[in-house]
């Protein structure tokens, strides 16, 4: 009880000089609890991360003053010391200048200004110029926010764009290596990072006016990861069509599988494929409208093989937004029964959805393992048939979406002879 006592007594002490000096700035006392020393309390506003996009919270910091304890705190906070106001000032100018780190979309020495204008602009340019699809928008966003917060924390002068001439490429080493000893990342998201990176300091380079370097990571000079995705083989295949065939009609499975027969004849990525919109299908014309990395582009069902599946999406076609919209697993316990019921119509289903139930199907069926036969591998597998038929790499490069019939043959890799 003496702690508590001493304690109450130190607050009346605080808020009666608080008053007399007129002090408005917020913070409090305490004792540490093993030392019983005095620790000054107090909130500054930082950056967090919240799904992608940097948002100001209050951060609760601290001050140890070891030479303070319960048995000589009243000599500090007599009237005619400085301590509390001296402490009121210590507060204030650690919150300035954590505001200072804030105020970083001033002009184009700020890397702050910087993130934003990268992160709005709508249209990129690699080899050539083209609209930004909604994906490397959201990939940029999730890449590049994350860094900067990062580079605020642990590099207070990161917020001027010149310090990044010397210190950039050092900076964003030390960034992934941290992500990938702490295993948020893996070598692939690495290489992604670093691909986001670098574009965002070329940017810059762009359009600074030879203020600022070109190729600023080069020295890096980090490699794509050697993994060992394949695409399905023909027993893989026959187990995946077995599996379409005894449960497309099944209450749990049925909203995967038609994913997955679509995905089997278009090739589509997992992110075009939850983002089909319901007014992207002409009914009349037989064509789906798929909004990807290189813009929209038709996927026709004219063919008399694809009437079957034409008549399930239009079937499945609603009054919502999304074809596949968002739905959830109802148990039954007494039944011992899952079924999946609607959720939101006007939500998409996620791509965790379909990864998940990718990966209990692969279980399911004994299919090669995490990191062989992903549901990546579906798309790979339409892009090496359909070239293995045709022999026409630019007509599968307009059918997936891909910006170079380079990027085709790297699916392929070596399982086309040429």
């Amino acid at each position: 009880m003496t702690k508590d006592k001493e304690l109450l007594s130190l607050k009346k002490i605080v808020e009666i000089q608080k008053k007399k000096n007129k002090i408005t700035q917020r913070f409090s006392f305490r004792w540490d609890n093993k030392t019983e020393k005095l620790i000054l309390s107090y909130s500054v506003p930082h950056l967090v991360n919240i799904n992608g996009t940097p948002k100001t919270r209050l951060k609760r910091k601290q001050k140890y003053y070891p030479s303070i304890n319960k048995q000589n705190y009243k000599k500090w906070f007599r009237d005619r010391t400085s301590f509390l106001v001296d402490c009121d000032n210590f507060v204030k100018g650690a919150i300035s200048n954590a505001e200072g780190m804030l105020s970083n979309y001033q002009d184009e020495f700020d890397l702050g200004f910087w993130i934003e204008k990268f992160l709005d602009r709508k249209v990129g340019k690699t080899t050539e110029i083209k609209p930004l699809s909604p994906h490397t928008i959201l990939q940029n966003k999730r890449i590049l926010n994350p860094y900067y917060i990062w580079l605020l924390d642990k590099h207070k002068n990161s917020n001027e764009m010149r310090e990044h001439i010397e210190s950039g490429a050092e900076w964003f080493e030390q960034y992934y290596q941290e992500k990938l000893l702490s295993g948020d990342w893996n070598n692939t998201t690495c290489m992604t990072a670093f691909r986001n990176v670098r574009g965002f300091y070329n940017f810059i380079a762009d359009y600074s006016k030879g203020t600022f370097p070109y190729d600023l990571l080069k020295r890096l000079q980090l490699k794509s990861p050697k993994h060992s995705r394949d695409t399905i083989n023909s027993w893989e295949y026959d187990r995946i069509i077995d599996f379409i065939i005894e449960n497309k009609d099944n209450e749990l499975w049925k909203k995967f599988v038609l994913m997955l027969r679509l995905q089997l004849k278009s090739g589509l990525r997992v992110g075009e494929l939850v983002e089909i919109r319901n007014r992207n299908i002409d009914e009349k014309d037989k064509t789906i409208w798929v909004s990807g990395k290189t813009g929209r582009r038709p996927l026709h069902f004219r063919h008399q093989d694809d009437q079957k599946i034409w008549n399930e999406i239009l079937e499945k076609k609603g009054s919502g937004i999304y074809l596949f919209y968002r739905t959830k697993v109802v148990f039954y316990p007494k039944q011992k029964h899952k079924i999946e019921v609607d959720m939101d119509l006007n939500k998409p289903t996620t791509s965790s959805f379909y990864l998940q139930r990718f990966r209990q199907m692969r279980t399911l069926l004994g299919l090669r393992g995490k990191g062989v036969i992903t549901s990546h591998s579906i798309r790979r597998y339409f892009i090496t048939q359909f070239v293995k038929e045709t022999k026409n790499r630019d007509l599968v490069r307009q059918i997936v979406g891909h910006s170079s019939t380079k990027m085709t043959d790297y699916y392929m890799g070596d399982m086309i002879d040429e």
